[in-house]
């Protein structure tokens, strides 16, 4: 698969599922009233399985039923929830900045640094 296609792939993956996940904190932490940083953590775990699957059938193509790749990507998975919800805490919370700018900025770097993870360690032929 070509690096391009690989791109426009994890980009439609990742609009469709990062779209759900921010609609999610949305909803949690505007309408419920969760803390930002709390509603950043509930709604990504609530996509990480959708993630997962369309990310590892369809950007990277790959079918192997390893587990051991499963909990990797969890622990990789968890491992950006966790930091953007960190983001939004410094930026939101101390800095006074609106947590829905920062958590969609946050989105997409985030995004693009995991891209480059999947597709040279965790999902590398």
């Amino acid at each position: 698969m070509s690096y391009i296609s690989q791109i426009i792939k994890y980009g439609s993956v990742g609009f469709v599922t990062n779209a759900l996940g921010y609609m999610v904190y949305i909803v949690i932490a505007n309408i419920i009233g969760v803390s930002p940083p709390v509603a950043a953590i509930i709604s990504g775990f609530l996509v990480i399985s959708l993630s997962f699957y369309l990310n590892k059938r369809f950007s990277f193509g790959n079918n192997s039923k390893s587990i051991s790749m499963a909990v990797n990507y969890y622990i990789l998975y968890v491992s950006a929830i966790l930091f953007h919800s960190f983001i939004i805490f410094i930026f939101s919370n101390v800095l006074g900045f609106a947590h829905e700018i920062i958590a969609g900025i946050s989105i997409i770097l985030i995004s693009c640094s995991l891209f480059l993870i999947q597709k040279f360690l965790l999902f590398k032929r």
